[in-house]
């Protein structure tokens, strides 16, 4: 009776042990993760709909840019955080406008202006941690 239970156990702890050896590991991301990720999907998408000359969905993902990016620098506690999240704001309205105008050469520009905030950030900020 000891060699059955022993065998059924060893079967179950095997088979449960598989089961989760399929899954995944997913790891649950930090709020800001979460809003840079945004951020970068909003800007590839921005350089690809330029080449198509898509100036509409280059507007509409500049205007969630700097909704989302003055939603935040107003919240953020940390000075240059907030200095560096507010100026994308307010590069993203400037391709937004551009857009409108059919602009590309400002928005490509305006983009790698966005760029360069991102980087400053990511060096004084992220990654100094």
């Amino acid at each position: 009776m000891k060699m059955i239970i022993a065998i059924l156990s060893a079967a179950i702890l095997a088979s449960a042990l598989s089961a989760c050896a399929g899954d995944e590991v997913k790891l649950q991301l930090r709020p800001s993760q979460i809003m840079m990720q945004a951020r970068k999907a909003w800007m590839m998408a921005m350089f690809e709909n330029l080449g198509a000359k898509n100036f509409i969905a280059v507007a509409r993902d500049a205007d969630e840019l700097a909704a989302q990016t003055r939603k935040a620098g107003e919240k953020s506690l940390n000075p240059l955080g907030k200095e560096l999240t507010l100026a994308i704001s307010s590069l993203a309205g400037d391709i937004s406008a551009a857009a409108a105008r059919q602009d590309g050469d400002t928005a490509k520009a305006k983009l790698g202006e966005i760029g360069g905030k991102c980087g400053e950030c990511h060096a004084s900020i992220r990654d100094k941690k």
